[in-house]
């Protein structure tokens, strides 16, 4: 199955933020939308994303400063890591645990088109083999019923 498949499921909602806004205001998106990642912008271009793990980088690297002083270009992750639509769902999965991550824009023509999270990966995973487990099953009793017969 490929990428764009989840996305057309409403899956894949994301959100931004400026680079030049604060860890505050960051949390505070991040809260509202019941998300663990935004996309970082400037000019409408992607920049790179801010996790929940960019704020315990920010505590680390700011032990000492408020979130409303810190901007998000100073602590977000720059590189991006992206799948494109026509992607497969095992190759988004594997690049995301190779770099382990766990949030993955989908960029179609330099522009980002969605976002999948593992989890989202993970429950269309396990549907698949549970959806093969029932096939597997109805043959293997068509089977044993043929046998009888």
């Amino acid at each position: 199955m490929k990428v764009k498949m989840l996305l057309e499921k409403d899956r894949g909602v994301f959100y931004t933020i400026e680079q030049d806004q604060t860890v505050e205001q960051g949390l505070k998106l991040m809260s509202a939308y019941t998300v663990s990642a935004l996309v970082v912008v400037a000019q409408d271009s992607p920049k790179g994303i801010f996790t929940e793990r960019d704020l315990v980088r920010c505590h680390i690297l700011f032990p000492d400063t408020h979130m409303s002083k810190i901007f998000i270009k100073d602590v977000m992750t720059s590189t991006l890591i992206v799948v494109e639509p026509e992607d497969t769902i095992n190759d988004a999965m594997g690049m995301m645990i190779k770099a382990k991550i766990r949030h993955l824009p989908v960029v179609s023509q330099g522009q980002i088109k969605g976002m999948l999270c593992l989890e989202d990966l993970v429950k269309k995973h396990i549907g698949v083999l549970t959806q093969e487990l029932h096939y597997l099953k109805d043959y293997i009793s068509d089977l044993q019923d043929a046998a009888h017969d």
